[in-house]
């Protein structure tokens, strides 16, 4: 194996973090590298798709997760700014 697959292998491109069965929620971590890329692929769901609006919508949450975090001003997306951390 190369070393830049290696480097692949060792950098998934998101884990999850939480599985509360008791809230019915699952923490989901994406690397800030795909963000971008996952969110644009989501937003370009057609309505062909079961549940197409729900994958949407989290197309425009990380791309606006995203764009905090390369830097953009909170107060320019719909996420809380008391839960973004700097």
């Amino acid at each position: 194996m190369s070393q830049a697959q290696n480097t692949v292998v060792n950098n998934p491109a998101f884990r999850i973090d939480k599985i509360d069965v008791v809230n019915g929620e699952t923490i989901v971590v994406i690397r800030k590298e795909i963000i971008g890329a996952l969110a644009n692929q989501l937003k370009n769901t057609d309505d062909r798709r079961k549940g197409f609006t729900i994958l949407r919508k989290l197309g425009y949450v990380l791309a606006d997760c995203g764009d905090v975090q390369y830097g953009a001003d909170v107060s320019g997306t719909n996420i809380d700014p008391k839960i973004v951390g700097r």
